[in-house]
Parts: C-alpha cells; structure tokens; sequence
C-alpha cells in the first residue's frame, strides 16, 4: 500500500507539471509581446521627442562668428594699408597693434573655449593666429623691421602655437588655419638668398608633423588637406623656377609624402576610402614628379622599384580586400607606365592588351571593382591603340595587334561567362556583337592591305568575298555550339555584304563578277535558310 500511494504521487506531480507548463509559456509569451511593445512604444516616444533643427544654434553661433571673423581680418588689412598711404601711424605702431590684437584674440579665444563657448573660441583662436602670421608677413616684407631669419623663426613659433592649440582643444579648424598659414610661410618671406633644401625639408617636416596630426586626432580634412597642400606649394615652387639645379629634391619630398600615406593605410583603420584615394593618387602624383625631374634611367628604376614593393605588398595583405583593391590597383598602375616608359611603341598595344586582360582576370576572381575598372581602362588603351592603326602591310606588326585584341576579347568574354552568374546572357550578348564588329574591321583592313596595288573593283570583289566568308564561318560555329546569337550574326553579314553590293559596288563591278558574287551569296543565303528550317 505504501508503495502504491508513493507512485499515486508522482504521477499527481506530473499531472500538476503538464497542467502548469501551458499557463507558464502563456505567461512567458505574454512577457514577451509586452517587452516588445514596450520597446515600440519607446521607439516612437524616441522619434516624437527628436527636437527639430536649432536654425538660431547653426546660424548665430556656429556660422556667424566664422563669417565675421573673416570680416574682421580683411578690415585689419585694409586698415594697415590706409594707415600705411595716409601717414596716420608709424611702421612701429602699426606691428604692435597687430601683435596686441592677436594676443587679445588669443586670450578671449581661450577663455572661451574653457567656458564651453567652443565654436567662437575656435574662430576667435584661430583668427590670432591668422592675424600673428599676417602682422609678422608686414614686419619682414612690408616694412623691413627684422630679417628673413628672425621673420621664418617667429612664423615657425605661430605654426607650432596653432598646432598646440589643435591638439590642447581637439580642434580641426584650428589644425586648418595653421597647416595654411605654415605652407605659405616660405611665400611670406623674402630673402636674397632662398635656400630650395630649407624649402624643402621645412615643408616636408610640415607635412609629416600635421598628417600624424590628422591620424592621431582622427581630422579627415586636416589628412586631405595636408596632402594637397604640399603637392601645390611644390608646384607653385617649380613652375617659378623650373630649370633649377636641385629640382630632384622636390620629388624625393613626394616620395616621401607617398611613402608615409602608404604606410598608414596599411597600419590605420581611419576613413579608409579617403586614404585609398589618396594612396592611388599619390602613386600617380609621385610618378609624375619622378618623371618631370629625374633622368630616364631613374624614372626606370622608380617604376620597377613601385612595382615590386606593391607586387610584394599585394601578397602580404591578399585576404585583406579593402587593402588588396588598392595595392593592386597601384601595382598594375606601375606595371602600365612602366611598359609606356620602357618598352618599344610597336608591342605597346600587345603588351596593354595582356596585361588588361590579366589583370581583369585577377579582378574576378577576388571580386574586386576597383580593379575591374582598372583593367577595363587598361584594356581600352591598348584596344584604342590598335583600333586605329591602320593595316598597311598583310604581314606586319599591325596584324599581329589585331590578332592579339581578337584572342584576348575572346578570353575577356569567357572570363565574364564564367565569373557571372546573373548576367552571363546579356554580356555574351553584348560581347558577341563588339567582337563582330572588331573582327569584321580587321578582316576589311587585311583584305584591303592584302589587294594594294589590284583595281578597284577586284579589291571591293575581293573585300565582299572576305564578308561572306566571315558570315559562313560564323553561321557555322553558331551552328555547332547551338548559339543562336552566333547565327543571327552571320546571317546579319550576309545582309550587310548585299546592301554594300547594291548601294556601293554595282556600278563599278563586271558583270561577270557581279553575277557570280549574287549566285554566290544567293546560294548561300537560300543553304542558311534551309539550315534554319531544318533545325527549326
């Protein structure tokens, strides 16, 4: 009995279980529903309590003192030079009162910025040190009060007290207003005697200081515009003196500014697309510099030194795409100028037509537009290149060009077929047709270059011969790999041969050879038809 009454028991506890476990999961639903709707409900109080856009915010306080600032600067200039023509002050007063109206900006300025004024403070420190570059310009230039050396020390201090301020504050407005005032300091100062290695290495170490300011304080624009800046004051430079001994030193700054962008956009993660840019840009920049100052032997040696740095980059980070797009990009821009610089004119087109063709190959496999737009314009220079060199001579340079653009136009067109899975139809279509075309030039172009010399009319016999023989051939593989585009094609020839029959070369054939070429293309023409039904 006792055993009887423990198993009564248990199964009463099950019982109790099943009966309870649907109240708990209708309990665990309901919890649920209303944690979800609690979170909508959140979502939209979240929406509703968006404040609408402080236009008195952005145009009193963030735009106002930008625009009056810049006011304020232009009428201190204006002032110096109505003081300087009517005699009001002296060159002593006129720097002092310069000086003493940076040194208030600066103050009220920093004051300002404590306070959590933070965009006025910004633009009142940024205008002292607007105003210290401009007064110390006056003192040296204007007026002759101190020398080059001690002007170029005194702007070099104002730069540094910008950059100080960046980094004491956070500020990118203050990083811009100094990168500009320290770019154009060398500009500001006049001297018998200009040195381009001070003008140089002082530009290049600008260069350094304010794009590891960039990368540590995350300022895009502060990057961008460092960047730009000194490829202008280099260009400005040397389009004043372009004939200078030390010109080499202007690119070897270049190199190094490329050096450098490279460096942090293998090493960085900030703003990627910005630095891919300016990475590509900078190999093209570069290269345009080596090949404006250095003799041709160098510009070599710079192009297979870039390519073999970025070949070896390449395999390095070949399972990073975001970096691989841009180191194979740049490597195959090296490769390129590098079989314009280096390789005969003859196999210029052969050689862009391999390597595009290549490189798209590469491009779809790892999937990479960047590069696919590369190979494409690399491919369509070399195709340009052949396209319109004119066949002279049957057995010439020129024909193997045309050879060579028909084969890897094929190969472009499988590797499209096989690296697309959406779009295969659509680009046979398109390729099919382009490489009609292409093949229905060179085939005109050989048979004309082949007929030099021979009558007029044996050379158009000759030439409507060479279409219809395109057309067969064309119907025919059409025909045996069951593409009906490729028979659509020829059969498209055969009528193109009979318009140019009827609208160009009746009335300048025999007619001996006027009916056999219309038997010959009739037969023809009826044999594709019969074809056609057949298989229909």
């Amino acid at each position: 009995m006792h055993q009887l009454e423990e198993e009564v028991s248990t199964l009463r506890a099950k019982v109790q279980n099943l009966e309870a476990t649907p109240n708990v999961r209708k309990a665990s639903t309901q919890q649920s529903f209303a944690s979800k709707e609690k979170l909508i409900v959140n979502d939209v109080a979240q929406q509703e309590s968006v404040e609408p856009r402080d236009w008195e915010k952005i145009l009193l306080q963030t735009w106002l003192p930008r625009v009056f600032i810049f006011v304020f600067i232009i009428g201190v200039i204006w002032g110096f030079k109505a003081a300087s023509d009517y005699g009001w002050l002296n060159d002593f007063v006129k720097i002092g009162l310069g000086y003493l109206t940076s040194m208030g900006f600066l103050l009220i300025g920093y004051k300002q910025m404590n306070q959590k004024r933070e965009v006025l403070g910004q633009v009142l420190l940024g205008g002292g040190i607007a105003i210290l570059i401009l007064a110390t310009f006056a003192m040296h230039s204007l007026y002759g009060m101190v020398g080059p050396t001690i002007a170029f020390v005194l702007q070099i201090l104002w730069v540094v007290g910008g950059a100080w301020l960046t980094v004491r504050f956070k500020s990118q407005a203050l990083a811009m207003i100094s990168v500009v005032g320290g770019f154009l300091v060398p500009f500001l100062i006049e001297s018998s005697n200009p040195s381009i290695y001070v003008f140089v290495g002082y530009e290049t170490i600008l260069f350094l200081v304010f794009l590891y300011l960039a990368i540590q304080q995350r300022f895009i624009y502060l990057y961008v515009t460092s960047f730009v800046l000194l490829n202008s004051t280099l260009i400005l430079y040397y389009g004043f003196s372009p004939n200078i001994d030390q010109a080499f030193l202007l690119a070897t700054s270049i190199i190094i500014q490329h050096a450098v962008i490279l460096y942090f956009f293998l090493t960085t993660k900030l703003f990627r697309k910005v630095q891919a840019v300016t990475v590509f840009s900078s190999a093209l920049i570069t290269y345009w510099w080596v090949d404006s100052v250095y003799l041709s032997l160098s510009v070599t040696l710079f192009l297979l030194l870039g390519l073999a740095t970025y070949g070896v980059l390449s395999y390095l980070w070949k399972y990073d795409k975001r970096k691989i797009d841009v180191l194979a990009t740049s490597g195959l821009l090296y490769l390129f100028l590098f079989i314009f610089h280096f390789v005969h004119e003859d196999i210029i087109a052969v050689l862009l037509l391999i390597q595009g063709v290549a490189s798209f190959f590469i491009a779809v496999k790892y999937d990479s537009i960047f590069n696919k737009v590369f190979a494409g314009f690399i491919y369509f220079v070399g195709m340009s290149m052949v396209f319109f060199s004119s066949i002279q001579d049957p057995w010439s340079i020129e024909s193997l060009q045309w050879l060579v653009l028909l084969a890897t136009f094929i190969v472009g067109i499988w590797i499209v077929w096989q690296g697309s899975k959406e779009n295969k139809f659509k680009a046979l279509t398109i390729g099919g047709l382009i490489f009609t075309f292409l093949s229905l030039v060179f085939v005109s172009q050989f048979t004309m270059a082949a007929t030099d010399g021979l009558p007029y009319e044996t050379q158009t016999i000759w030439l409507s011969f060479a279409w219809i023989t395109q057309a067969v051939i064309t119907i025919v593989i059409g025909m045996w790999k069951r593409f009906n585009l490729a028979k659509y094609i020829g059969v498209g020839l055969l009528v193109l041969t009979l318009v140019k029959l009827i609208l160009l070369d009746l009335p300048f054939i025999p007619i001996q050879f006027r009916a056999l070429l219309f038997i010959v293309l009739g037969v023809i023409g009826l044999v594709a038809s019969r074809v056609f039904y057949r298989k229909k």
